[in-house]
């Protein structure tokens, strides 16, 4: 968007000296154009922005025609929020600025901050037919802004267009490196980043997105290398600690992982994240102690990490103490409000197993049943208060189940998926049945294996009918 001002610092640091003085003493001096960008360009550099907006003042006042200096000022109105200003002015500044690439370049800008992506992306390209030596500078410019708005596979296309101009830049490398990550094109990914490497290997940010892209690509000991290589550059680099545990963790090397967790939070004690990997971490080498302490720092450090919390709450399932599970999940809980359905669900089903530990059947029924309410969608709430009513009665089948929670779930979209079933099993009505499955799938989709599990007298009667049977097949 601007010119760094380090390039001429002593002319810089006079004209930045003498605008100082100029204050000081509540004067105005005269200032050329030239000093003036220079002055505006130091300030936006140290992110002094009202005395960046004071220069500008003063150089409109002094040149009020000078374009480029209304450049500067849209640049002021940009980092003000300001976005319908800068638009109107900028647009107008092409009326008269047509090669001007600077304007396009704010003017796509603002056009990313106010969502018009595809008016930003035809303002790019209209801007580099008048980029006249600047190319590499306006690419990268408008590179790190695709990506900055998300918008990666444009920057992919307007760099892979151009590849002549930057094949050994590395910051326009980078970017596109990262485009490509981010569109899970991950082979292109680690190539580019190794083009990178080429140039500089000292780059410690490419070996770690290297490390990041090699992990997306199954070659965990390739990425546990790339991230060593990072943090011999860069010791303090926290995140290639943090993924490198991961990487670790991932190949059962807990003890290696909880090292590189450790140092993570050595530099970074607000992760949470990093504290919950550490408490599975000890879990792994059974120090349940460890492990929850370290859940319950945790969910202090965010008490909206729902992961955090649902692992603890697991964590004391599986050291069958049904009581703390149940005390962590109302901690949890204090929250709801700001819970989506699926999170309130999962919380009511665990507390739900809970209670079978303790052979509390109403109460586990009880929670069961607000799982399948607070979530309407997933089938395994369902099932797993049928099987629990089924294990109490070897002789409970679906009809009975329908007969007894028809009514209370009979809005709940993946009790589609049980009447499906019901009809398949009980009524033989497998025009019902399809059309209550295609509902399903359509509203629920991804739990057709799990009714088959429940119900495996499901598959021989589906095999008979091939409409059926085609239709089971298609949507798995």
């Amino acid at each position: 968007m601007y010119d760094s001002w380090s390039g001429h610092f002593n002319e810089v640091r006079e004209a930045v000296e003498r605008f100082e003085k100029m204050e000081y003493k509540g004067q105005e001096f005269f200032f050329d154009v030239h000093s003036i960008e220079n002055i505006f360009d130091f300030y936006i550099d140290k992110l002094q922005f009202n005395k960046a907006e004071r220069i500008i003042e003063i150089g409109l006042r002094q040149h009020p025609e000078a374009s480029v200096l209304k450049v500067k000022q849209a640049i002021i109105y940009i980092e003000n929020g300001k976005l319908t200003k800068a638009a109107a002015l900028l647009e107008n500044l092409l009326q008269i600025e047509k090669s001007n690439s600077e304007v396009y370049l704010n003017l796509g800008y603002v056009y990313l901050r106010n969502d018009q992506n595809e008016k930003a992306k035809a303002t790019f390209e209209e801007g580099f037919k008048y980029a006249f030596g600047n190319d590499t500078e306006v690419l990268l410019d408008v590179t790190l802004y695709l990506n900055q708005f998300h918008e990666y596979q444009a920057a992919i296309d307007i760099l892979e267009k151009r590849k002549n101009l930057f094949w050994a830049n590395e910051n326009l490398l980078f970017e596109l490196a990262y485009a490509y990550d981010k569109v899970e094109e991950d082979q292109k990914a680690f190539n580019t980043y190794q083009q990178v490497l080429d140039i500089n290997p000292w780059s410690d940010n490419a070996w770690y997105n290297s490390g990041i892209t090699l992990v997306k690509m199954g070659d965990l000991r390739g990425a546990d290398e790339a991230f060593e290589f990072c943090l011999a550059i860069n010791p303090e680099h926290a995140q290639a600690y943090f993924n490198k545990g991961n990487s670790l963790a991932q190949q059962n090397r807990y003890q290696e992982a909880l090292d590189n967790y450790l140092e993570c939070i050595s530099y970074d004690i607000f992760q949470s994240r990093c504290h919950h990997y550490i408490a599975d971490c000890w879990n792994q080498l059974s120090n349940s102690t460890m492990a929850g302490k370290f859940f319950d720092l945790a969910t202090r450090i965010d008490p909206m990490d729902i992961d955090a919390w649902e692992s603890f709450a697991r964590f004391y399932m599986e050291q069958q103490d049904p009581e703390n599970c149940r005390a962590v999940i109302d901690m949890a809980m204090r929250e709801k409000e700001m819970m989506h359905d699926s999170e309130l669900g999962m919380f009511h089903h665990i507390k739900a197993q809970s209670y079978v530990l303790e052979e509390e059947w109403k109460l586990s029924k009880k929670f069961f049943v607000k799982a399948i309410l607070s979530n309407r969608r997933d089938l395994r709430h369902i099932i797993a208060l049928f099987k629990l009513s089924k294990a109490l009665n070897p002789s409970y089948n679906i009809e009975l189940f329908v007969d007894e929670y028809g009514v209370k779930f009979i809005e709940t979209i993946s009790f589609q998926y049980i009447l499906a079933a019901y009809h398949i099993l009980i009524t033989e009505d497998i025009e019902q049945a399809t059309e209550l499955l295609n509902g399903a799938v359509i509203s629920a989709p991804g739990y057709l294996d799990d009714l088959l599990e429940a119900f495996p007298g499901l598959n021989p009667a589906i095999k008979e009918d091939p409409t059926l049977n085609d239709f089971i097949e298609q949507n798995k």
